[in-house]
């Protein structure tokens, strides 16, 4: 399934998180829709390969020119993975909020998190994140609360995210996905994209922005930086960073 903003030709295509967060970028997409074209694809399959040609038919179905492909969490993996299969689709990749691209750099993001919680708190993040495929609707509601917690910095007040996680995807996808960082497939494919790459990252982000950089600057594939302050996981919900988040998207749509 894929939704529609703006109108063609659609040169972006806004990629979700997760894995399974179905719709979360759906705001990214309307504020673009209002002055470009943008598709925002939604994720339907259980395994990375099958996600990845998924989002090949996509993009091929409704633009045949290639598209700048936004990538939020989880989905800055999947633009780079598409990008690298099929750079014929891809004009430039938007990583936002990208995870690390290397098991090294791993080791803090729960340590971070975990700062941020009280021990019940802590006791329950555990659990929902070691059980997404069980959690109820009530129990999805908590999840987001304490996410709020560990994963911004300031979030913006009656803003409502409007992602539906599919517990089921996240389990099986990133079982697959964490493998193929810690095993070093991930930046195999990552090696061999070859259009344009920007970095959007919050200084505050518990996924650490070295995390990104290293390994690219390590295989010498250019990019542009652009590091939020005051800004956590999900800039474009977060107060002190929103409006810079779309001065950037803007500038660099338009170039």
């Amino acid at each position: 399934m894929v939704r529609f903003y703006g109108k063609a030709p659609y040169k972006i295509a806004v990629i979700h998180g997760g894995p399974g967060d179905i719709g979360s970028l759906e705001g990214v997409a309307r504020h673009l829709g209002t002055h470009v074209g943008v598709l925002e694809p939604l994720q339907s399959q259980y395994n990375v390969v099958s996600l990845v040609m998924e989002l090949r038919r996509q993009l091929e179905r409704h633009e045949k020119d290639p598209m700048i492909l936004i990538g939020h969490s989880w989905g800055a993996w999947l633009a780079l993975l598409t990008a690298a299969c099929y750079p014929f689709l891809v004009r430039r990749v938007v990583l936002v909020g990208c995870p690390p691209l290397e098991q090294l750099y791993t080791e803090h993001i729960h340590e971070r998190r975990m700062q941020k919680l009280m021990p019940k708190e802590q006791e329950q993040f555990h659990w929902y994140m070691t059980h997404m495929d069980r959690i109820a609707e009530q129990e999805w509601k908590e999840l987001r609360n304490l996410l709020e917690k560990t994963d911004y910095y300031e979030k913006i007040p009656d803003v409502k995210w409007v992602g539906r996680i599919n517990g089921n995807m996240y389990e099986r996808i990133w079982v697959e996905a964490a493998a193929m960082r810690q095993n070093g497939e991930l930046l195999r494919y990552i090696q061999s994209v070859t259009c344009p790459i920007d970095i959007i990252h919050g200084e505050q982000d518990p996924h650490p922005l070295e995390g990104v950089v290293v390994p690219l600057d390590r295989l010498c594939i250019p990019y542009r930086l652009y590091a939020l302050p005051k800004c956590g996981h999900v800039p474009f919900i977060e107060v002190h960073a929103v409006e810079r988040f779309y001065e950037i998207l803007d500038q660099i749509i338009q170039s």
